[in-house]
């Protein structure tokens, strides 16, 4: 059982790196997107055009690089290796590519990268910019990861990092409830059903005492996955459900979605705010 987490600080975003490294052979290419992220978002661009010009560029400007772009074909790494050396220095990457089968899948998701493209038009690439700044705002997320088995936490531990965000642990709903306690800022739980002391469902229901749906969702998990249990925890407070085993794309795009509706909301409400005032 892990002990209660104390809170943990996160940094302020300016604290934060927030430079996009750009890995596309083709300059033309590169510069298009480039360009793209820059107008769409806040984030300062590098490009490499090569496996060479990333390594350099790499060891000059790592600490300020929060994520790579990296297409997944160079002339000096055909086999995906700028994607492995990005990750080598602690950079999340995105990858670009041009085709796509199961196989090419299954590795990306072995390499545990952020996520996947096709390479296309500008209109194209607005996925992969929401990708980005997705990831960028979840390093100011914190999460608190609920279960009993501590081979299932490491692993949903692995998803959540692999999406950037910050993550608090506890083994069942009473530890959860107090690391709760401690970490005021959690702004979304991942649960288990099935727990010794307090199962998931009495756990949702007594922080939705504490917390409405709009400001801190929940994830409901379990095994044993039936239209009533998933009905059950819905109804009861739950923002979302899974059933285990559930492939990695839908997790992310669950948890991240999730994440998505609650800073709406509270943008939506600090306009409210300032309409009113």
């Amino acid at each position: 059982m892990p002990d209660a987490q104390p809170s943990t600080a996160l940094p302020s975003f300016a604290e934060l790196p927030h430079t996009v490294l750009v890995v596309e052979d083709s300059p033309v290419q590169a510069k298009i997107i480039s360009k793209q992220i820059e107008a769409l978002t806040a984030f300062p661009t590098l490009i490499a055009n090569t496996m060479e010009q990333t390594e350099a560029l790499l060891a000059a400007h790592a600490a300020d690089v929060f994520i790579a772009v990296v297409d997944l074909n160079l002339p000096d790494a055909p086999d995906g290796e700028a994607v492995d050396l990005v990750m080598s220095h602690g950079v999340p990457c995105i990858v670009l590519t041009a085709t796509f089968n199961d196989e090419l899948r299954q590795k990306f998701l072995d390499k545990r990268v952020v996520d996947y493209f096709f390479k296309g038009s500008i209109q194209d690439m607005d996925p992969m910019v929401s990708s980005l700044e997705r990831v960028s705002k979840n390093r100011l997320v914190k999460v608190l990861l609920v279960d009993d088995s501590r081979m299932e936490r490491n692993y949903i531990r692995s998803l959540l990092k692999v999406q950037n965000f910050q993550v608090v642990e506890a083994s069942d709903g009473l530890q959860a409830l107090e690391v709760l306690e401690n970490n005021p800022d959690v702004r979304m739980i991942i649960t288990d059903y099935e727990m010794p002391k307090m199962d998931g469902f009495e756990f949702i229901k007594q922080v939705r005492q504490r917390h409405k749906k709009d400001s801190v969702a929940i994830i409901g998990v379990s095994a044993a996955g039936s239209g009533a249990l998933s009905a059950l925890l819905l109804k009861n407070g739950a923002n979302d459900f899974l059933t285990k085993p559930f492939e990695a794309e839908e997790f992310y795009c669950r948890a991240n979605q999730n994440i998505e509706i609650i800073d709406i909301i509270e943008e939506l409400k600090v306009c409210r705010e300032a309409e009113g005032s």
